[in-house]
């Protein structure tokens, strides 16, 4: 897989096809929107769901991990769909792919999908409530949020919007792509999780996105106008 690199802040970030970004100099892996434990939910209420969504991208965060030599994974936010059972088979798979990244320090940005989790399992990671600061990002679920601002760093990381846009192929067919999407003062992730949907956005002028394909990222120029 190719990496696209992006220079922000003076700091290079690496763009991966796995809805990730890689700050190397941190040595860490950036995600947002895993929602471990939503196809259960969705099973559980009589929904048709793809089988082993979860097992999938827990092992696609592992290799992630492994291939770049990475010592931390910061998940901006919705790290769980709904708060887990500590005995349900869920946390179960849960507490161990945790305990299988000896070494690794997990730290989660609390979404709101993750409300409740002081009552359910919470494994070996570092919970935060609110804004993280990490000179010169500052990481965040949802920079929407009034509240979600911090003068130590201007520029954010986030998640929560699952940003998609509609790419027309082969006799107008059109799909829907998830896509990093930089704006004036921040980075919108793509949702990690694969069975997440997404949401369609309308970039504007001086705005970027960079498709995710299943092997590379595909940076769009600059935007002058705006695009669906």
């Amino acid at each position: 897989m190719s990496a696209e690199p992006l220079e922000i802040c003076g700091e290079t970030l690496l763009l991966h096809p796995d809805r990730a970004v890689i700050w190397p100099r941190l040595h860490a892996a950036i995600v947002a929107d895993t929602h471990f434990g939503k196809s259960s939910v969705f099973g559980r209420n009589g929904l048709a769901v793809p089988a082993g969504t979860d097992e999938a991208d827990r092992t696609r965060l592992s290799r992630l991990l492994d291939a770049f030599g990475l010592h931390r994974l910061i998940v901006l936010g919705d790290f769980l769909h709904q708060p887990l059972d500590p005995g349900s088979q869920e946390a179960l798979d849960m507490e161990r792919w945790s305990n299988s990244l000896a070494g690794i320090r997990i730290q989660v940005i609390a979404g709101n999908h993750d409300r409740g989790i002081s009552s359910g399992w919470r494994g070996s990671i570092d919970w935060i409530a609110g804004d993280y600061v990490e000179t010169p990002f500052r990481f965040v679920h949802d920079d929407s949020r009034p509240d979600s601002r911090d003068a130590r760093a201007a520029f954010s990381l986030s998640g929560h919007t699952h940003p998609v846009i509609s790419l027309k192929g082969l006799r107008k067919r059109s799909a829907r792509v998830p896509v990093f999407w930089l704006r004036q003062h921040g980075l919108v992730l793509p949702s990690f999780g694969l069975f997440t949907g997404g949401y369609l956005i309308s970039p504007v002028t001086g705005e970027r996105v960079f498709a995710v394909s299943p092997d590379k990222v595909v940076p769009f120029p600059v935007l002058d106008a705006r695009a669906r």
